[in-house]
């Protein structure tokens, strides 16, 4: 599947939209709870919920708990 630069132009404008219209505050409390919660054995549903609610995109969730926790890569097996 080929998607078009204009597709991907208009993608990244609308997500520039939306991050300017949510509110900040709200988005920023939702990822410390959710970064709380990673640090913690609290269940992370319920802080994943809220962030995505609060407009905090999947991008900015994965890469919160990338960062917390690293990146995993299966190692190969021939």
């Amino acid at each position: 599947m080929r998607v078009s630069h204009e597709v991907e132009v208009s993608q990244v404008r609308e997500l520039g939209r939306r991050r300017a219209a949510r509110d900040a505050a709200a988005a920023d409390a939702a990822m410390a709870a959710l970064i709380s919660a990673a640090r913690s054995s609290e269940n992370m549903i319920p802080p994943m919920i809220a962030a995505a609610s609060a407009e905090v995109t999947l991008g900015e969730i994965c890469g919160a708990l990338r960062a917390e926790w690293g990146g995993y890569a299966e190692a190969p097996a021939f």
